[in-house]
């Protein structure tokens, strides 16, 4: 799969693009969501795995303009604000995100999340 891992913090970004990778995926890391959504103009994601809030735009609203645009990979959310997901989950709902995992996570948890999708 052609996954883009959309995330701030880029030790982060950096261990979960190597995981990716190394499981046989093709993974580009962007630390922010102005980056994410150039990366999505530029070319097409099977994947895009994105941080709910980020300093510049936040997770759901780059998916949301991607969604809006018909240039929605299948997503998912990941967060280390569990509490905001009653506030957003009816955004969620519209785009068709249904895969959060919530931070600290194992990379198993996102593994299973990638599973689900490629089902």
């Amino acid at each position: 799969m052609r996954i883009l891992v959309a995330e701030d913090n880029h030790i982060l970004a950096t261990v979960l693009s190597d995981h990716l990778a190394a499981r046989g995926h093709e993974v580009v890391p962007a630390y922010d969501g102005r980056l994410a959504l150039i990366f999505c103009h530029q070319r097409d994601f099977d994947v895009i795995v994105i941080d709910l809030l980020m300093p510049d735009i936040y997770g759901i609203d780059v998916l949301e303009q991607l969604h809006a645009e018909q240039r929605m990979p299948r997503a998912i959310l990941i967060t280390g604000f569990p509490e905001l997901l009653d506030e957003v989950s009816s955004r969620l709902a519209v785009i068709g995100v249904q895969d959060v995992v919530r931070k600290p996570f194992l990379f198993k948890e996102v593994d299973a999340a990638l599973a689900r999708l490629a089902q």
